[in-house]
């Protein structure tokens, strides 16, 4: 199921139990309770594991430099208001926005809520729907090589190791 289906956690969790053969007026609720369950050992994860290294200089690096810091997720957004507050990292970002809706629609609103264009505006991500959302809005890319994707070389966008390598390429991509 995860090899093909990329879309939401919730798409995911129904697809599995759809494929189990569980009964149908069963899924809903067999949904959500797994999709609660899990949200918990996130949390629980991410609580432990806390932020990346550098992270937490690089956001108050970039705060300095009053740029316009959004988180733009396809987590829920419950969960994930839930994480950055617990990671106490909220006052770093404009706003948070998660899922639904998606991350194309989310880049776009918070574009217009800028006021700015596509050619000034970066999306950093360490997946292929930041890639996508990206592309999809005409906007500069950067990929964090995190380990959750295989990037490999691609010469459209620089592919670098972690989150304070691409704030250093941002005025290189904005100026």
């Amino acid at each position: 199921v995860l090899a093909r289906n990329v879309g939401t956690r919730m798409d995911i969790l129904w697809d599995i139990f759809v494929r189990s053969g569980a009964p149908a007026e069963e899924i809903a609720r067999l949904v959500d309770e797994s999709a609660t369950r899990f949200d918990v050992m996130v949390q629980e994860w991410i609580s432990a594991r806390g932020l990346a290294p550098g992270a937490q200089e690089t956001l108050e690096d970039l705060n300095k430099k009053n740029l316009c810091l959004y988180i733009n997720s396809a987590t829920p957004a419950a969960a994930l208001q839930m994480t950055v507050a617990n990671l106490g990292i909220l006052s770093h970002f404009r706003a948070v926005h998660g899922a639904p809706p998606t991350k194309e629609e989310n880049l776009r609103a918070i574009m217009a809520r800028e006021g700015v264009e596509a050619k000034e505006t970066v999306v950093i991500g360490d997946w292929e729907g930041d890639m996508f959302s990206a592309a999809a809005c005409g906007t500069h890319f950067i990929a964090v090589d995190s380990g959750f994707y295989p990037w490999g070389r691609n010469p459209d966008f620089p592919v670098v190791p972690g989150i304070r390598e691409a704030c250093s390429m941002l005025a290189k991509l904005t100026v």
